[in-house]
C-alpha cells in the first residue's frame, strides 16, 4: 500500500516495531499518520499474511499514556468524543468483515479493542490513491478513467449500502487504484461522522456517498475545486457525465438521484467507454514530481457556481474546525511565565507612546489655539 504520511510523526505516538497486537498481528512499520489515526503494515505471526492494520487515535483528542500503548482522551472534556469515535470506528470496520473478499472493497479481517482504543486489521494492497496518481501523471483524469472509477464505485457501495452502514468519507485519498487493475474503496469514515455530528450517524442518507463520488470525480476531471454543492459545466467534463454528476450533487433534491440503483442505473445510460487507470510497481515506488506555486496565470480555479473568498476557514473541513474550537476550548494550558512578561512589557510601551502621541497633539492644538487668538 503506498505510503501516505501526512502529518510529522513523533516516535512516542507510533507503536514500536515488533510489537505484537490481539497475541497474532506482528507491527512492521508505519505508513502513515492521519487527522484520525496511524496506520501501520505488518504480518499475521498464525497465517504469515501481510496486512495493514489501522489505530484510532485522533491526535486532537488523545495521546500515546506515559511510556505504555494505551491512547487516553487528553483530559476529561475529550473523554466523549474520543470513545464515540472509537466504537464507531469499531463498528463499521467489524459490519465490513462479513464481506471479505469484495472485489472493490477493501477486505477487512477482523476489528478488535486494546491499548484503550480499536484496531482494523485489513488486507495489503498495492497501488496508490486517486490523489497520488493524478499528482504522478501531473494531468485531470480522463473520462474514461472516470467512467471506470464510477463503476467499480457503484459496485463497491452497493455491497456496504445493503449492510446498512455508509462510507462517509469518499474523497481522493479513499480511492485506491491497485496494479492489478482493480479499484477499492479505503479509509472508512464512520467515525469522522460521528465527530462532526456529533451523534449517532445511523440516520444518515445513502445520498451522500453518491454525491461525494459525484464531487470527487468532477474535480479530478475538471481540476475545479467544488464548494458546496454547486458545479458547472467543464470542456473537460462531457455533457453526460456532467448531467449525471449534477443530479448526484442537486441538494434540492428535486431530480436527485438517492440510491445506488439510480444511480448504476443512470451510469448504464452514459455513452462513455471506460478505461481503467494503469497503475505500475514503478508508481508504488516513484517520488511526487516538484509543482511550483501557483501564479495567476496558473492558480487552480473555483467552481463559478460557489465562488468564495477562498479562506484558510473554508478550505478545511467542518470536522478540522469543530475538533480546533473543541480543543482551544478544554485545553487549559497557560503561557510560559517569560512569554507572559514580555507581552505585558510590550502593552506598556504601546500604552506610553500612546499617551505621548496624544500630550503632542493637545499641546499643538492649544499653540494653534493662542496664535489664532
Amino acid at each position: 500500500m503506498v505510503q501516505y504520511l501526512t502529518e510529522e510523526l513523533e516516535p512516542a505516538e507510533l507503536l514500536p516495531v515488533g510489537t505484537v497486537l490481539h497475541r497474532r498481528y506482528n507491527i512492521g512499520g508505519v505508513l502513515g499518520r492521519g487527522t484520525y489515526g496511524i496506520t501501520y503494515f505488518g504480518h499475521d505471526e498464525k497465517t504469515g499474511t501481510q496486512i495493514v492494520i489501522k489505530e484510532y487515535f485522533p491526535y486532537a483528542l488523545s495521546e500515546r499514556a506515559g511510556q505504555g500503548f494505551a491512547l487516553s482522551p487528553k483530559n476529561k472534556a475529550c473523554g466523549a468524543l474520543f470513545f464515540l469515535g472509537s466504537e464507531m470506528f469499531y463498528r463499521q470496520h467489524l459490519a465490513l468483515t462479513d464481506v471479505k473478499g469484495s472485489d472493490n472493497l477493501v477486505t477487512v479481517y477482523t476489528a478488535f479493542f486494546e491499548n484503550g482504543t480499536s484496531y482494523a486489521v485489513m488486507e495489503r494492497l498495492e497501488g496508490i490513491t486517486l490523489e497520488r496518481y493524478l499528482q504522478l501523471r501531473r494531468r485531470r483524469l480522463y473520462p474514461e478513467e472516470a467512467m471506470y472509477i464510477a463503476a467499480s464505485l457503484a459496485d463497491a457501495l452497493l455491497v456496504v449500502h445493503s449492510l446498512n452502514s455508509l462510507h462517509y468519507d469518499v474523497n481522493a485519498r479513499s480511492i485506491f487504484l491497485c496494479t492489478d487493475g482493480s479499484v477499492k474503496l479505503i479509509d472508512f469514515g464512520a467515525a469522522k461522522a460521528g465527530l462532526r455530528a456529533r451523534h449517532a450517524v445511523d440516520d444518515t442518507e445513502p445520498w451522500v456517498d453518491l454525491a461525494a463520488v459525484a464531487r470527487t470525480l468532477y474535480e479530478a476531471m475538471s481540476g475545479m475545486a467544488v464548494f458546496g454543492d454547486g458545479i458547472q459545466p467543464n470542456a473537460s467534463v462531457p455533457p453526460q457525465m456532467y448531467q449525471l454528476f449534477w443530479q448526484i450533487i442537486d441538494a434540492e433534491g428535486y431530480r436527485r438521484i438517492s440510491s445506488v440503483f439510480d444511480y448504476r442505473h443512470a451510469l448504464a445510460c452514459v455513452e462513455i467507454g471506460a478505461i481503467c487507470p494503469e497503475v505500475t510497481p514503478e508508481d508504488v515506488l516513484s517520488e511526487i514530481p516538484q509543482i511550483r506555486k501557483p501564479t495567476a496565470a496558473n492558480r487552480p480555479q473555483v467552481s463559478q457556481a460557489k465562488q468564495q473568498p477562498q479562506e484558510e476557514s473554508q478550505r478545511r473541513t467542518l470536522l478540522d474546525r469543530a475538533l480546533d474550537a473543541m480543543e482551544g476550548a478544554v485545553t487549559t494550558e497557560k503561557l510560559p511565565d517569560d512569554v507572559a512578561q514580555k507581552e505585558q512589557r510590550i502593552k506598556r510601551k504601546v500604552g506610553i507612546i500612546y499617551a505621548g502621541v496624544v500630550a503632542v497633539a493637545l499641546i499643538l492644538a492649544l499653540i494653534l489655539r493662542g496664535l489664532i487668538h
